[in-house]
């Protein structure tokens, strides 16, 4: 094994239209081997007086992504009607028109931007998108590939046929958008380039962008400029009327006046003002005016250099909290995280979800608190800069670590819970090593575990990365291992690699070769399945020597498995056939049934993809036996395909059909859907065949169906047979 990957074919490495790069050679090998035609045996029939069913092509997925719109607004008619008159243009600009929301931080830009999409969004017939880029920085930055990912899946791109590179990712973005007239909402953008790698081409759409900083280029590419300044005397007096109640203000103009000035006009601090008074009928507006005085005497700026000093409003709603809601507060300013739920608040600050929750209740009615409608919390930019600088000053460092210790747990157990949804009994390291956690989601299928991941990535990365800031290894790496079937089974690659070279580096630190060789292998084949053949030698050559040095038996034919895959990726068939030979022995040994069947499944794989269907039947009739008995769907429906691409090269037809549609109802419970559209596939090429056109139509619009509901690129192949009314 030791120069198993040696001089791989560079030509293995192909590039589709789109820029994906798809390393999947056994499967292209697979099809055109599937034009044989074994016999003209009859085929199966549709029922009696059924016709097939008419070509009617699903639309392109229309998204209405925007986020809540604000609960309070007044006096932006001017703003508003800058963004209307640009849309007007719009309906005759030859390519997406701009506008640039400008004004400090806090002002109302977001608030505008949404409230704005919110009443517009059905000019735009091609959806809308939004991105809010404030979650997505962190100390790096924010990886414009991302936001762009998350737009493609809005637009039907599924992970499986995601693009890797940022140039690719754009190319793809640009021309599904090319005919759609698309309203983008891209909010606290701080850098022109994110705004400009991420605008759309069709005519007619709009982009609103929000920044605090001058994006001096954005203006001379020909965004209109649409700058917010703080809200007049008159605006917030209104809005301070609203809150509180017009006896109150008006009776009070003085101090009415003097908290206006606090707060510099902006909103939020507005907001939070007009909360406490309402909180508090009782007392005069006098009592907020003087406490904001005196707080803004003995506190430095928060704010960002150039922006009003509102700090003393946040102070004065922070000392006026209970004691249990205050430390829920400036606790929650320790998230790693951009948002959060209950149960992770809950974790951090130390407290039973059901003493979290009315907390976090009150924190949102005082405008510390945003929720987006959907049971996520996130609190304002300004806030959170006081919620880091109470937490600083009023817990030790000891506290402040026990916090993070907390919520990094909670994303650890919430991974472990996400990991086991998808796959009940795999190969382990962490030994159920006990995660004190409490409300952790409960997970059911894989189904709920991947859409669990796709909201909460980022703040189990973020977890990941505050772990090993603080030099808590073993949390690096167990997330790393968790992560590993989320990330692998819809091919989120730069979620993959980041966790994995991670939890790499932690694995070095501890010089725990067992993790090592874990991690390595698992990043292997991620660049196998990307084609960087290089990377795939050198990470599998440090994973295969680490196994070695672990002397961990189950681990060694594990990490001999996955080089097996990077080979079968490769088109190594004959490698690939004695890697995974030699891993089953390895698990036989130890008694590891799922590891055996895995590898009869691979073997049998190959088989079928060398053309040697009658040696095929046996290990995959046995991988699927197995996995049935371990409860393990997703590979009993991949068992079922592979068998049935073998009956039918056999001469099998019939056998061919059963297992085909046993296969089709089995993953398709599962909620994976490529290896079902494989199956039509199969199908349909078994009803040419026997010569009947109308079953072999139903199985392609079907099959183009799964494969257009991935975004994958074999619909187009799919849809010019269809278009031309002949066979593959």
């Amino acid at each position: 094994m030791g120069d198993w990957l040696n001089n791989l074919p560079s030509e293995l490495a192909y590039g589709l239209a789109t820029g994906l790069i798809i390393a999947v050679v056994g499967w292209i090998a697979a099809r055109l081997r599937r034009k044989r035609a074994p016999s003209d045996e009859p085929n199966a029939q549709l029922p009696a007086g059924a016709a097939p069913e008419p070509l009617a092509l699903p639309p392109a997925p229309v998204p209405h992504v925007l986020p809540r719109a604000p609960q309070r607004f007044v006096n932006r008619e001017r703003e508003l009607a800058a963004l209307d008159e640009l849309t007007a243009r719009a309906d005759d600009a030859p390519s997406p028109l701009v506008a640039l929301l400008g004004g400090m931080h806090g002002v109302g830009k977001s608030a505008v931007g949404s409230l704005w999409a919110h009443r517009n969004h059905e000019r735009f017939t091609g959806g809308t998108l939004s991105a809010d880029f404030s979650r997505r920085r962190d100390p790096h930055g924010v990886q414009v590939s991302d936001v762009l990912g998350d737009f493609l899946r809005d637009l039907g791109i599924s992970d499986v046929a995601m693009p890797r590179t940022l140039r690719d990712r754009q190319r793809l973005f640009e021309r599904l958008t090319a005919d759609r007239r698309l309203l983008v909402l891209l909010d606290d953008v701080d850098q022109p380039a994110q705004a400009l790698a991420t605008l759309p081409s069709g005519a007619g759409s709009v982009v609103v962008v929000t920044s605090a900083v001058r994006l001096e280029e954005l203006v001379r590419a020909g965004a209109q400029p649409v700058f917010l300044d703080p809200l007049d005397q008159a605006a917030a007096r209104g809005l301070l009327v609203d809150m509180a109640g017009a006896a109150r203000i008006e009776g009070e103009p003085t101090a009415t006046t003097a908290v206006i000035t606090a707060c510099g006009g902006l909103p939020i601090a507005l907001c939070v003002c007009g909360a406490r008074l309402a909180a508090h009928p009782d007392r005069a507006v006098t009592w907020l005016a003087g406490q904001l005085g005196s707080g803004a005497a003995r506190l430095s700026t928060l704010s960002p250099p150039g922006d009003f000093d509102v700090s003393a409003v946040f102070a004065v709603a922070y000392d006026d909290l209970a004691e249990p809601a205050a430390k829920v507060y400036r606790r929650l300013g320790l998230h790693p995280g951009p948002d959060f739920v209950p149960p992770a608040a809950a974790a951090l600050a130390g407290v039973p979800l059901t003493e979290a929750l009315p907390l976090l209740g009150q924190l949102e009615d005082a405008y510390l608190l945003q929720g987006d409608g959907h049971g996520r919390l996130r609190p304002h930019d300004l806030v959170r800069d006081h919620m880091r600088a109470c937490a600083a000053d009023d817990e030790s460092d000891r506290r402040r670590d026990q916090a993070v210790r907390r919520v990094v747990d909670w994303y650890t157990a919430a991974a472990r819970a996400a990991d086991r949804a998808v796959v009940g009994d795999r190969l382990r390291l962490h030994n159920d090593e006990d995660v004190r956690a409490r409300d952790v989601p409960l997970l059911r299928s894989p189904r709920q575990a991947f859409d669990w991941f796709g909201v909460e990535r980022r703040n189990v990365l973020a977890a990941q990365r505050a772990a090993l800031d603080r030099e808590w290894y073993d949390r690096v790496w167990q997330i790393g291992e968790a992560l590993w079937p989320l990330c692998a089974s819809h091919k989120r690659f730069t979620e993959w690699i980041d966790s994995h070279e991670a939890a790499i580096l932690a694995a070095e630190k501890l010089d725990d070769p067992a993790v090592l060789a874990r991690m390595h292998s698992q990043l292997a084949r991620a660049h196998a399945e990307l084609g960087e053949t290089d990377r795939v030698d050198a990470e599998m050559t440090v994973a295969l020597s680490a196994a070695r040095a672990a002397g961990h038996r189950p681990l060694l034919a594990s990490v001999i498995e996955f080089g097996g895959v990077c080979q079968l990726r490769a088109g190594q068939l004959a490698a690939a056939l004695e890697s995974f030979r030699e891993a089953r022995a390895g698990f036989e040994t130890c008694g590891l049934e799922r590891g055996v069947a895995l590898q009869d499944y691979h073997v049998g794989w190959c088989l079928v993809l060398a053309g040697d269907d009658d040696r095929a039947l046996e290990p995959l009739e046995r991988a699927e036996a197995a996995m049935r008995r371990l409860g393990d769907d997703i590979n009993v429906g991949r068992s079922l395909v592979r068998r049935g691409e073998a009956l039918w090269h056999l001469r099998r037809p019939n056998e061919a059909r059963e297992a085909l549609a046993a296969a089709i109802d089995t993953l398709d419970t599962a909620g994976v859907g490529f290896e079902q559209a494989e199956a039509h596939e199969t199908l349909a090429q078994i009803a040419d065949t026997a010569r009947d056109a109308d079953a072999a139509k139903v199985h392609r619009q079907r099959a183009y169906r799964l494969y257009r509901e991935l975004g994958h690129p074999r619909a187009d192949a799919l849809l010019s047979v269809l278009d031309g009314d002949g066979a593959t």
